[in-house]
């Protein structure tokens, strides 16, 4: 892979822990994803993560080859995760 320009930037990040979302129902679940927004769009159509700001995606290529890769982590949870 082609060696690109980063930045580092440190932040602190609230989250809830791991047995507490483990016992969120879907659609609590649902609500958290949502109305803690783990990911945004800016004003410029970028998808940004909300805890560090740093971009995920910037053309709706990327997004189609993050929510394959989403798919493939999927596959690899658990089952009756």
């Amino acid at each position: 892979m082609k060696k690109h320009p980063t930045v580092t930037t440190n932040v602190d990040v609230e989250s809830i822990d791991i047995p507490t979302m483990n016992a969120l129902s879907d659609q609590d679940y649902r609500d958290y994803v949502h109305k803690h927004g783990l990911m945004y769009v800016d004003h410029h159509g970028v998808l940004r993560s909300s805890s560090a700001g740093y971009p995920i995606a910037t053309t709706l290529g990327q997004l189609q080859i993050l929510m394959g890769e989403l798919k493939l982590l999927q596959d690899e949870m658990a089952p009756g995760s």
